[in-house]
């Protein structure tokens, strides 16, 4: 191996090292771009979790604003030229809520405004629900009747599915359509509760409560239900379902014995429907407007459509896509069914 000897330098000499290369153009343009891209995808990510939680409070009946309510004209002579008016209302979703609460209050806006409007003569009830409250069910019921109170005719046109609760505030229309397809009935109250106390004792956790009376944690999930108390709930569920029995029957004019036969909790399809009183008539959308433009007094009668008024979300995204909605709908669901009370509604698949 070759010797390599170290030779200092001569007195004077000094090596300087390289100044350090100053970044290009270029590269100084990418960071700040990366930079910007990072601080966007931050900005919009909170931006949709803001909308999202209003969504889900929305959905879970959360406070909100009132509902505002627009018309969109369908057909039919329009404005001042129009001698009278039908509203179409929709009816979608699981019924819960109130006047300001959850989405019960867009169904009761869209019926205020069609009591407030002295064109307009009839009502298009436009339905796909499985149900929902019954306490916000019997509002709807209420509204309605006072929707017949002002001498306004009360058309139902059902979609895919009008069920218990959503059956419950169709009883009382003047004439009901269904769709071939239409799954509606299911008469009938649902409590839900759910016990967890044998997971509890696999895990070795026990539940401990101090109440002030025999019956204060009632359907509590920690606890089978005692006797008293299932008899004590199903009295409650069976004063429920008289009432609900008792719409129908008054709505529908049945006698008992008809009444009784549909009020098994059973889902119908069209034809069962019609043949045991539960609808009028089976036909599609044109066949309900047609109804309902004659119920208004045929000619000279305007056709209008109540629709929320585009929010924030609609705007900046078009508009909500279908699968948007389902989710919010089967949210809906899932809120209802798991919330402890009584239920006019089909739980469903």
């Amino acid at each position: 191996m070759e010797n390599i000897t170290y030779q200092p330098q001569p007195p004077g000499l000094h090596i300087q090292p390289l100044p350090p290369r100053k970044p290009s153009t270029a590269w100084k343009a990418v960071k700040w771009i990366g930079f910007l891209v990072v601080v966007l995808i931050c900005v919009a990510s909170v931006f949709f979790n803001v909308i999202l939680s209003a969504g889900l409070v929305g959905i879970s009946g959360g406070a909100a604003a009132p509902e505002r309510v627009i018309e969109r004209h369908i057909s039919g002579p329009s404005g001042m030229s129009a001698a009278s008016r039908v509203a179409v209302i929709t009816v979608e979703g699981v019924i819960t809520g109130t006047e300001d609460t959850g989405p019960s209050r867009w169904i009761l806006a869209q019926i205020k405004r069609a009591r407030e409007d002295k064109k307009v003569r009839a009502v298009l009830l436009d339905v796909d629900s499985p149900g929902g409250g019954i306490t916000a069910s019997d509002v709807a019921y209420n509204r309605i009747l006072d929707l017949k109170k002002a001498n306004k005719k009360v058309i139902v046109l059902m979609r895919d599915l009008a069920a218990s609760g959503a059956y419950y505030i169709s009883a009382p229309a003047d004439e009901i359509f269904a769709h071939p397809t239409t799954l509606t009935g299911s008469i009938g109250v649902v409590i839900y509760g759910f016990t967890i106390e044998g997971l509890f004792q696999k895990i070795g956790v026990e539940s401990v409560v101090y109440k002030s009376g025999p019956y204060k944690d009632i359907l509590s999930p920690y606890r089978p239900a005692t006797e008293e108390e299932k008899k004590m709930l199903q009295g409650i569920t069976d004063q429920m379902f008289s009432r609900f029995k008792d719409i129908v029957a008054q709505g529908r004019k049945l006698t008992p014995e008809e009444t009784d036969a549909v009020s098994t909790g059973a889902i119908f399809t069209a034809q069962e429907a019609k043949d045991r009183k539960l609808i009028d008539q089976i036909g599609y959308y044109e066949d309900a407007v047609a109804a309902a433009r004659s119920a208004a007094g045929g000619a000279g009668v305007e056709v209008v459509k109540y629709e929320r008024p585009p929010t924030l979300a609609d705007i900046l995204f078009s508009s909500q896509t279908d699968a948007s909605k389902d989710l919010q709908a089967e949210l809906a669901r899932l809120i209802a069914e798991r919330k402890p009370g009584l239920y006019y509604i089909w739980p469903g698949p």
